[in-house]
């Protein structure tokens, strides 16, 4: 067997996977829920709010929609695990078995935000196609790719487009603004123009498309918009918090906190990122830059939906936090392909770490507990200690194995903790 074969049988097998460990968690979750349907949906179908395989659903028996929609989005959310994959695949250039518990986690963030809110599966499994068409428009300059799919994400669900357009131009932007060497002014806004003419048209032609059925429904009073809020309904604090101790809650929800199911583990691969040694200083810079930003958006109070039911069941800024979740996922990737951090880096990052431990009592309040901190810690210091272990071959295998099966039973845990308020005894 050639290298070139191999490598393929490589990637097909950690594609397959992906798949299987993204379906195992979500029936894992779906177990701990007592197999019971836990979906909120709109009691109708309207264009550009709904997936259009949610319309399937109304050819079906009343009693049979809910449970419908559960495997449904069961289904579509292991597939947008597995395309996360594909994409990871071919944008880093390298495969580690490692990717799978990733897009696990990605499966789970993507089940666990759409449980609450079912439009935005659409939206979630076309952000890895779209990244990897901004990836095509930077190598080779053809934007058609891009086009084609920025028409779909519009014309198939009109209503959860705009975050993925805006985000995969500074996709476009942080790519090249990460290249090594020189800075290369007329690429940088050579990207720019590329992404515009790739995505503009397809809007706008998709736009046209929708834009007589949105009109009429809107007419109808089907949906009209609600103001948005004079503050933010949460501290930027929590958000960092919930990701290790806290727990996310309908009143949160209505707060506009984002929602984020990658687990910890991810995001802590995620920030040894900027501790390794392998990128330059302004590729983690440009990296960095991107993660404010993308946190930033979500304290941007925007209108909201509000529907005939009189329900208001779209709250703009947690509904796309699978992006963070993307993003922290792809720096997660970036770390596990690499050389692991050096000790020095490890250890000068447990500076932040006290920094950020000494505020967890002020801000998580009551529900601050000493183990919690310990199992917080102790999850960082087995990615740590795992990730040096993967760099000799004598432990490469089994180092590998562990910390696999650490990050799926962190994204099953947290994500109970998450939608059920509890894991046994944590």
């Amino acid at each position: 067997m050639t290298a070139r074969s191999e490598d393929a049988l490589l990637r097909r097998r950690t594609l397959l996977f992906s798949l299987l460990a993204g379906l195992g968690v979500l029936l894992a979750l779906y177990l701990a829920g007592g197999w019971r349907p836990y979906v909120n949906a709109p009691a109708g179908f309207h264009y550009g709010i709904n997936s259009p395989l949610d319309a399937l659903t109304l050819l079906l028996p009343p009693g049979w929609r809910v449970l419908t929609q559960q495997g449904f989005l069961i289904l579509r959310a292991a597939v947008a695990g597995g395309v996360l994959c594909w994409y990871l695949m071919r944008h880093l250039g390298q495969v580690s078995r490692l990717f799978a518990p990733l897009c696990a986690g990605y499966a789970a963030a993507v089940y666990t935000g759409c449980i609450i809110n079912l439009v935005w599966v659409d939206a979630a499994t076309l952000l890895p196609l779209m990244l990897d068409a901004a990836d095509t428009v930077l190598r080779t300059g053809r934007v058609r790719r891009l086009l084609v799919l920025t028409f779909i994400c519009v014309a198939v669900n009109c209503y959860t487009a705009w975050p993925l357009c805006v985000y995969c131009l500074f996709y476009l932007i942080w790519q090249v603004l990460r290249r090594p060497g020189p800075m290369d002014w007329p690429g940088f806004f050579r990207a720019i123009g590329n992404g515009l003419r790739a995505m503009l048209p397809g809007m706008a032609a998709a736009i046209l498309l929708v834009l007589p059925v949105v009109w009429s429904q809107y007419r109808s009073d089907a949906f009209h918009m609600a103001a948005a809020g004079d503050q933010f309904g949460f501290e930027p604090m929590e958000l960092i918090y919930c990701l290790f101790f806290g727990r996310y809650s309908s009143a949160c929800a209505a707060a506009g906190m984002p929602y984020l199911y990658t687990g910890s583990a991810a995001v802590i691969l995620a920030l040894l990122y900027f501790m390794g040694n392998d990128d330059s200083t302004r590729a983690k810079f440009a990296s960095a830059f991107l993660l404010v930003g993308v946190l930033a958006s979500y304290l941007v109070d925007l209108p909201g939906l509000t529907w005939q039911n009189g329900d208001d069941l779209a709250v703009f800024p947690f509904r796309y936090g699978f992006l963070l979740s993307a993003m922290l996922l792809i720096l997660a990737a970036d770390t596990v392909v690499k050389d692991p951090p050096p000790i020095s880096s490890l250890a000068a990052a447990m500076f932040v770490l006290a920094i950020y431990l000494l505020g967890y009592r002020g801000t998580v309040g009551p529900a601050a507990r000493l183990w919690r901190l310990g199992i917080g810690g102790g999850v960082y210091l087995a990615c740590c200690a795992l990730l040096r272990l993967r760099a000799q071959p004598r432990y490469r295998r089994s180092a590998g194995i562990l910390l696999t099966v650490l990050m799926l039973a962190d994204v099953i845990v947290s994500s109970c903790i998450t939608l059920y308020g509890a894991f046994l005894w944590i």
